[in-house]
C-alpha cells in the first residue's frame, strides 16, 4: 500500500510536470529528465514519510531531515556547470 501510494505521487507529478507548456511549446529530451528525476525523488520522499509513520517514527525532526535532503540533492543536481568547470 505505501510503495503503490508513494508511486502513485511520483508519477501524477511527473505527469503533470511534463504536461506543462515549454519555452518553445515543444517538448525536448532534456525537460523529461527533469520531469522525471523529480517524479522519482517524490516516490522517494512519501514513500520515506509514510514508512516512518508506520513504523511511529515520523517525527517533526525526522520528516524535516527527508525532505531537506532531498531539497539539497535537487539544488545540486539542477545547478548548471560553470564556465571554470567546463
Amino acid at each position: 500500500m505505501i510503495a503503490a501510494i508513494a508511486v502513485c505521487s511520483g508519477a501524477t507529478l511527473a505527469a503533470l510536470l511534463l504536461s506543462l507548456p515549454g519555452g518553445e511549446g515543444r517538448r525536448s529530451r532534456r525537460a523529461v529528465a527533469p520531469a522525471l528525476r523529480r517524479g522519482i525523488e517524490v516516490t522517494a520522499i512519501v514513500g520515506l514519510l509514510l514508512l516512518l509513520r508506520v513504523v511511529d517514527g515520523l517525527t517533526v525532526i525526522t520528516g524535516g531531515f527527508i525532505v531537506l535532503g532531498f531539497m539539497v540533492a535537487e539544488v545540486i543536481l539542477s545547478a548548471r556547470p560553470s564556465r571554470a568547470s567546463r
